[in-house]
């Protein structure tokens, strides 16, 4: 008769700790990754809505501005975010181009 196999032989093989995979909300927020998006400065590069198109000038991403709550995102209203072909991009994170 064969034994059972131990414990040890059945758990997974855990690799060697390294660096986090994640950063905690602080870290982030440090590094400038989640900084708020800027007042608008000039003309919004496409009005959709009550909402507007900004370019942040000192990164090159779109934001996003509502003059009549004063609100700003980097990420497009809900209901427009196919309309300024974000949809599935991450947001407003990327380089920022005027509608064509």
């Amino acid at each position: 008769r064969v034994p059972p196999p131990s414990l040890s032989s059945l758990s997974p093989k855990v690799p060697p700790r390294g660096p986090p995979i994640c950063r905690s909300l602080e870290e982030v927020e440090r590094a400038g990754a989640q900084a708020a998006p800027p007042t608008p400065a000039g003309p919004p590069l496409q009005v959709l809505g009550a909402w507007e198109r900004h370019l942040d000038p000192s990164t090159g991403r779109c934001f996003f501005h509502n003059p009549q709550t004063g609100a700003t995102s980097w990420k497009p209203p809900r209901r427009h975010r196919e309309a300024v072909g974000t949809q599935g991009s991450g947001g407003g994170t990327g380089p920022c181009h005027p509608p064509r």
